[in-house]
């Protein structure tokens, strides 16, 4: 121990601090690359044993001189500021140099010596099992104060059984590993010495890796193994520890639930493996579905085979979610097939990952018959057939779409769109797969109608003009939204028609010929703001067509009256060419500059009225008439014209009644149900025909409302079988005289309203 102690204070005091040769460095750039050493040791050193060099960069040093120039390029580099090399034993006595790999070098001050070399002569038992003896033998043991084993596992002197300066014994750990063991001290760059010699640990052993198929969870695994004490654990293929047992010199264990293919290894307290088995679990073979043909929805299917006692579950073909057996054995399951199962491959799972499969295919429908044939587009066609209660949509030519409109399994009933080309059908089942079927030939229609509807991104918002492409223009005479009169232009099968600005939601629209109609329904977006409108008829400025010509327009002071100034006048339009308006006064003096419009998708323009612009209007004459504004221009059809009061916004409109009530089955008012809206309710709402009632409800039943008038005369009832939020009454000119003029004699009422099945929660005017 004096020796030792000698020793370790000698290496401390012999650590060499060296000066560099290098040139000073220019810039930050160079001196955070540049290599400094500022030790190494130790010194005096053992020939055989390791030399460690401190400082930054280091792992930029590409060899190290020792005397007599003696190279040596194999380096151990440990990190940026710490390497190692191992003495030669020719090396000598002298300065140290530095080589790195820029070309640069860097000589010690001081000089390495050395002293009587550590030796290790032998290493025995080899190989030897964890926990028994390990001698060493040698000179200067006495000098070492660590034994390294492979893997940095270390024993230090307090546990060394013998510590003599010719040996050293120590019992070696349980988790040391296969490879060279290192010798070394506690100095601060310590003196290591690497046997050359690598010590070979034992490992539990089998004699032969068992190779195992058709394994299944609960099977039990038993394998004999040489130095069995010596395992620590027992994993799957996946890493997962299992239980297992040990008996003499016997290991078993049970595969669990979810075991895959895969090695089966025991692990040492080394943390090594080693293959016990190689196993391959079961999968169910020899398969056979039954029914496996003409399958549908709800059918219950067999599947027979061996192993079917590991099925986990069963997937279905376009089927996510996995099914599970309703019975099982193992030889049969028995499972339900889903409504949107396809044919194809029906998968048995099983815990361990593997997988089985079994054909089937499912029931398609089939026509035998058109009628009519050839069919009118726009009429009803019944297809004949079997199993046509499978079939969800049915394509025509041209890929138009529609949903039958009745079916059952022998006949189904559609409506041909009226875009439908001739061509084959397609039946798509409501399991997604499709058949194709025989060609149907379809007469176009001979009326009006829209060939393409616009697409579901077009905004068409209420109090615009809607532009449609149509065929067979030449026998429109009429066109409706929601079953009432609107404007229209129609302009070589090219149809403008004025959305009303008090619609919204699901729309229809009706286009009437002289043989025949149609109806679409179209998304409208309702205006959020509440206008009034002063002009809605549709004028075709055309080449600043006069007035006479239907192009040229008035306005008059009538509609201004009372207007704020900050009002908004808005125009409603759609552009065919590039577009002008100008405004007039009643004596044509025109009204600024003449406006354009190149944006032909543009559909409204909004002016602010200021004072001078309303005093422009108002106070000119013509002597003859109570004109305010004359407007015309070119390239421009005008459909609407509204003023926007300042503040009118995002209103809801006006509110009527805000206190739920609940119709019940036809309740009366002294029971909560039936409630009234009274005149003075409606007294400067701007409230016309063509207004709309909007009512905010809860449909819980099947509900329906009726409209009286104060003298309980019923204006309507309306029925809404299925649950909405909301919904909107037009107030048509009946409507609109009953609740205004009709008189009880003894309250103020317009409106009474009951019904049954819902919860009135709101009652708004939209004017």
């Amino acid at each position: 121990m004096k020796l030792n102690n000698i020793f370790k204070q000698a290496l401390l005091l012999t650590l060499a601090v060296i000066g560099l040769t290098f040139t000073a460095c220019n810039n930050d750039n160079e001196k955070n690359s540049a290599v400094i050493l500022e030790a190494y040791g130790p010194s005096p050193a053992f020939r055989g044993g390791k030399l460690s060099f401190i400082g930054r960069n280091m792992d930029r040093v590409a060899s190290i001189i020792l005397p007599e120039n003696v190279e040596i390029t194999e380096i151990e580099r440990v990190n940026s500021g710490l390497i190692k090399v191992t003495i030669p034993q020719n090396a000598e006595p002298g300065l140290v140099t530095l080589k790195t790999f820029d070309g640069n070098t860097i000589v010690s001050k001081s000089k390495l010596t050395y002293t009587e070399p550590i030796e290790i002569e032998s290493i025995t038992p080899n190989p030897v099992k964890p926990g028994e003896l390990l001698t060493i033998e040698g000179d200067y043991l006495n000098l070492i104060t660590r034994v390294i084993f492979a893997d940095g596992v270390e024993v230090e002197s307090e546990a060394f059984l013998t510590w003599e300066r010719a040996k050293i014994e120590v019992i070696v750990p349980m988790t040391a590993q296969t490879g060279t063991i290192t010798l070394a001290d506690d100095a601060v760059i310590p003196m290591e010495l690497e046997s050359e010699e690598v010590l070979q640990v034992i490992l539990p052993s089998v004699e032969t890796v068992l190779d195992l198929n058709d394994r299944k969870p609960g099977d039990e695994i038993k394998t004999a193994v040489k130095d069995i004490d010596l395992v620590a654990s027992v994993v799957l293929p996946d890493e997962t520890a299992i239980d297992f047992t040990i008996n003499e010199n016997e290991l078993s264990f049970v595969l669990p639930a979810g075991a895959t293919d895969g090695m089966i290894s025991m692990v040492a307290h080394s943390g090594v493996k080693v293959a016990i088995a190689q196993i391959g679990m079961a999968i169910p073979m020899n398969l056979e579905a039954t029914p496996s043909t003409g399958l549908r929805g709800g059918d219950m299917i067999s599947v027979k085979g061996n192993n079917m006692e590991i099925v986990t579950s069963v997937l279905f073909p376009n089927n996510a979610d996995e099914v599970m057996p309703v019975s099982q054995t193992a030889n049969e399951i028995i499972v339900i097939m889903p409504a949107m199962a396809q044919s194809g491959e029906l998968t048995l799972n099983t815990a361990s990952g593997n997988t089985a499969t079994v054909m089937i295919e499912t029931l398609k429908p089939t026509v035998n018959a058109y009628n009519p044939s050839p069919v009118a587009a726009g009429n009803d066609l019944i297809i004949e057939g079997e199993n046509l209660d499978l079939v969800a949509t049915v394509i025509f030519g041209g890929n138009k779409s529609v949903e039958p409109v009745t079916s059952s399994v022998n006949a189904l009933t559609v409506n041909v769109p009226v875009d439908a080309e001739s061509g084959e059908v397609t039946l798509v089942m409501t399991n997604g797969e499709s058949v194709v079927c025989a060609t149907l030939e379809v007469d176009k229609p001979v009326f009006c109608y829209i060939p393409v509807l616009p697409d579901a991104d077009t905004e068409i918002h209420a109090g615009t003009i809607l532009a449609l492409d149509v065929e067979n223009g030449d026998k429109l005479t009429g066109v409706q939204i929601n079953g009432n009169d609107v404007q229209y232009i129609n302009l070589d099968n090219k149809l403008y028609v004025s959305i009303p600005s008090n619609v919204g939601g699901n729309t229809i629209i009706t286009l009437i010929s002289s043989n025949g109609s149609i109806d679409y329904t179209i998304q409208v977006i309702g205006s959020g703001t509440i206008e009034t409108v002063i002009m809605d008829e549709i004028h075709d400025l055309g080449n600043w067509a006069g007035e006479g010509d239907g192009g040229a327009f008035r306005l008059y002071k009538e509609s201004f009256e009372g207007v704020a100034t900050g009002s908004i006048l808005k125009f409603y339009f759609a552009i065919y060419d590039d577009a002008q308006i100008q405004l007039n006064n009643a004596n044509w003096s025109q009204w600024g500059n003449i406006l354009d419009f190149n944006d032909h998708s543009q559909t409204t323009y909004e002016m602010e009225m200021t004072a001078d612009f309303l005093d422009f209007i108002m106070s000119a004459n013509d002597g003859w008439s109570t004109t305010a504004m004359v407007i015309q221009g070119k390239n421009m059809i005008i459909s609407r014209v509204s003023i926007i009061t300042t503040g009118g916004g995002a209103s809801a409109g006006v509110v009527l009644m805000d206190t739920p009530r609940d119709l019940g089955n036809w309740a009366g008012e002294s029971d909560g149900g039936a409630f009234r809206i009274y005149k003075e309710q409606f007294e400067g709402t701007g409230v016309k025909p063509g207004s709309i009632l909007k009512f905010e409800v809860n449909i819980y039943g099947y509900g329906q409302i009726q409209i009286n008038d104060a003298g309980w005369g019923q204006w309507a009832i309306i029925d809404y079988p299925d649950p909405v939020s909301e919904f909107e009454i037009v107030i048509d000119e009946d409507l609109y005289n009953r609740m205004l003029t009709v008189d009880d004699g003894w309250s103020t009422t317009a409106l009474i309203v009951q019904g049954a099945g819902m919860i009135v929660n709101k009652v708004s005017l939209i004017p």
